[in-house]
């Protein structure tokens, strides 16, 4: 009898000598795909084959808008895909499995409702559960779509849940003081983490945020909170900050790091040294005047230690971008884009045939688990860093872009930011009066030249304003205004030093500060591999 588990010791170490590029798209596979496609033979079991394949989704999608046959026939993870599925089960008789789908549609979004309603009509009690309809509440406020939402809660008038969505939705329709009231004759503990936000008086935030450190609320909220409550604290009361440090000792890593800015902030260089993680790292040879051994191209490396020359060859990057995965080329090179973007394998090839699709964003979630690889494989820098067409050689605005929405022309934040530069509606306004564009609507935010037109102009105009990228940056996420402030208590930054200690330190948001660290690693990697190389030189002594 074989010994399985010595079977696995042995062979275990092997899987790391097979190339990543071997798990690929066969050849002939995607042959079977282009030729039932022109031929529209799609309902032979020579396609069904396919179905166990890379364009396994793609193929079910097309098989089941053409035909009837679902033996062997899989769940798709298209929602479009999934109601088509629902609709031929229940043609078959197969009704407690269409429900099941239809119920899952109808949970997962708000957008497909009334073909699920529709294709239900005089028997949808099986979708309005209160758990589906507590679902669809929720992400129709957080969207902004309140009649929608309103209208589910009109379903839930005696659930336990109803005072708290309401208030929720409340909230998100712009109506704070209405929003607060309910939340707090709520009973959920999530309730805390909206009041705290909602209250003007920095105790009664204080109050309701201990509130929920100690409640059931979920774990994201209360890191979310505890980020929010020490910024506040920490710009208008380190006495409060320091009482109310002890609650973060929940999350080890935000405690040490909000410990870290005081003790940069009151000089404790000691304190510094005694603490791990970047950031106090980083600080400590800020304050003790001792150098930074460079770990890796991090903002830290880059500001406290530059490396003298880029550590990649541009030319290996750029002069390998062809595809050698067989099949991914034939699908490539016979224009079958719209399938390639249903692969979700993550491989260096299809992260670059993403990126000659123009998948941007798929390219560039596909290439990261191999930036630590860009020695073997080289072609994935301009993947990680693209360069779509329509921002030419500006590379000011590449960086910013790819830190707002990773180049998704039809991206929308929760707060209503719009497409690739990420740009807010009164922004957007606003802009459009000073460039004189004449019979602008927000909804011209979505055409990609419109919105890097604009955001290109905003970004150089607060590059003039701030002369430092990582301060124009700063501004670009949380407005000038609180950036010339953080300037007024920190004085100029004139130095690789005063600018980490002026990041960690005085900008007044762990988003933005974050914010600010990812767009200089951009902007080294975009000025190196489509600009001189110096741009990201911020200092002289660079």
């Amino acid at each position: 009898m074989y010994n399985f588990g010595m079977v696995f010791v042995l062979l275990f170490p092997l899987l790391f000598l097979i190339p990543l590029n071997s798990f690929g798209l066969p050849l002939e596979s995607a042959k079977v795909f282009v030729e039932s496609v022109k031929d529209g033979t799609l309902c032979s079991d020579r396609f069904k084959d396919l179905f166990r394949t890379d364009i396994g989704e793609a193929a079910l999608l097309l098989y089941l808008d053409s035909c009837s046959d679902l033996k062997g026939v899989s769940e798709p993870k298209n929602l479009y895909g999934k109601l088509k599925l629902a609709s031929l089960l229940r043609r078959e008789g197969r009704e407690k499995r269409a429900r099941e789908l239809y119920l899952k549609v109808f949970s997962e979004t708000n957008d497909l409702d009334e073909e699920v309603l529709l294709a239900n009509r005089g028997n949808t009690a099986f979708l309005f559960t209160p758990r589906v309809i507590r679902k669809k509440v929720w992400m129709a406020a957080r969207k902004g779509e309140i009649d929608t939402a309103l209208f589910y809660l009109s379903y839930l008038r005696e659930d336990p849940y109803y005072t708290y969505l309401l208030a929720y939705t409340l909230m998100k329709s712009g109506k704070r003081e209405v929003a607060k009231k309910f939340f707090y004759s709520s009973n959920q503990d999530g309730r805390y983490y909206f009041l705290m936000f909602l209250s003007r008086d920095l105790l009664e935030k204080i109050s309701y945020y201990r509130l929920l450190m100690g409640s059931s609320a979920p774990t994201s909220f209360k890191r979310s909170a505890t980020f929010y409550i020490l910024d506040r604290l920490f710009q208008e009361d380190l006495g409060l900050f320091r009482k109310n440090l002890r609650y973060a000792r929940a999350f080890p890593g935000i405690y040490s790091y909000y410990l870290a800015r005081y003790y940069a902030l009151t000089g404790n260089c000691e304190g510094l040294k005694e603490l791990k993680g970047l950031p106090a790292e980083a600080l400590y040879s800020v304050c003790s005047g001792k150098g930074w051994e460079r770990k890796d191209l991090s903002f830290y490396d880059l500001i406290l230690n530059p490396p003298e020359r880029f550590p990649f060859s541009k030319e290996r990057a750029f002069s390998r971008l062809s595809l050698e995965d067989r099949g991914l080329d034939y699908l490539y090179r016979s224009g079958f884009c719209s399938v390639i973007s249903f692969i979700e394998r993550p491989s260096p090839q299809n992260a670059l045939a993403q990126y000659l699709c123009g998948n941007y964003r798929a390219g560039i979630m596909l290439a990261l688990p191999f930036k630590r690889k860009l020695n073997r494989f080289p072609y994935l820098l301009p993947v990680l860093y693209p360069k779509p067409p329509v921002f030419g050689d500006d590379i000011v605005s590449l960086a910013i872009a790819r830190q707002e929405s990773l180049f998704e022309e039809r991206a929308l934040s929760r707060s209503g930011a719009i497409g690739l530069m990420q740009i807010m509606p009164f922004t957007g306004r606003d802009i459009a009066r000073r460039l004189k564009v004449k019979g602008f609507k927000v909804h011209h935010l979505y055409n990609p030249e419109v919105n890097y037109r604009f955001g290109s102009y905003y970004i150089h105009t607060l590059l003039k304003r701030f002369k430092l990228f990582p301060l124009a940056a700063a501004a670009y996420n949380c407005g000038p205004g609180r950036v010339r402030r953080a300037l007024k208590k920190f004085g100029a930054v004139r130095t690789p030093q005063d600018l980490v200690l002026f990041t960690e330190v005085y900008i007044p948001f762990q988003e933005t500060r974050d914010y600010v660290k990812r767009t200089y690693v951009n902007l080294y990697y975009y000025s190196n591999l489509y600009g001189k190389g110096t741009e990201w030189k911020i200092f002289s002594k660079h």
